[in-house]
């Protein structure tokens, strides 16, 4: 099930620091694992294909209205505040079955201070997923770091990775 042939795939071996100036961050990516291209504006890397697990980092504007919460971000909202307009987007999803929250408590992005969520739901295949979704909002930006896999082995196994690429995370 991996779905990263060589050649012209939409999905490049990466390893170590990469600057993405346009999106204003840096991070250090794992060895052995891909960077999807043509994702946007956001980075999409993996190791064993998308629908096992993934890291995505990204960065929207506070003036992007999420699709299923009333509430808007503001540039100088406390994460506690932000982490809830992610919870109640997720929540509200029609994508995500069976959505439970198991935690949100700060955390620290970058030297910057957010939130830390992690939860889980089953897809409409009645696969599993859990996703850890650390956030903060810098000025008129909202950054997320999003680690998504399998819950079972998956994510278990690649959960330190991503903690290594968010403490990695740097902004520009």
């Amino acid at each position: 099930m991996v779905l990263l042939p060589a050649g012209c795939a939409p999905f490049t071996a990466i390893g170590g620091k990469l600057a993405l100036s346009h999106q204003g961050f840096e991070v250090d990516l794992p060895q052995g694992w891909y960077q999807a291209r043509e994702v946007g504006d956001a980075l999409l890397v993996t190791k064993d294909g998308l629908p096992l697990q993934f890291i995505r980092i990204e960065r929207v504007s506070v003036e992007d209205q999420p699709p299923h919460s009333k509430k808007k971000f503001t540039a100088r909202m406390p994460a506690n505040d932000a982490a809830e307009i992610e919870v109640q987007d997720l929540g509200s999803s029609p994508d995500l079955f069976n959505f439970e929250l198991l935690d949100n408590n700060p955390g620290s992005i970058g030297g910057k201070q957010g939130f830390k969520l992690a939860y889980t739901w089953k897809t409409n295949d009645g696969l599993r997923l859990k996703r850890v979704h650390y956030g903060f909002v810098d000025g008129k930006w909202v950054y997320r770091l999003i680690y998504q896999a399998a819950a079972r082995h998956y994510f278990d196994r690649d959960l330190p990775t991503f903690e290594r690429v968010r403490e990695s995370f740097r902004l520009l």
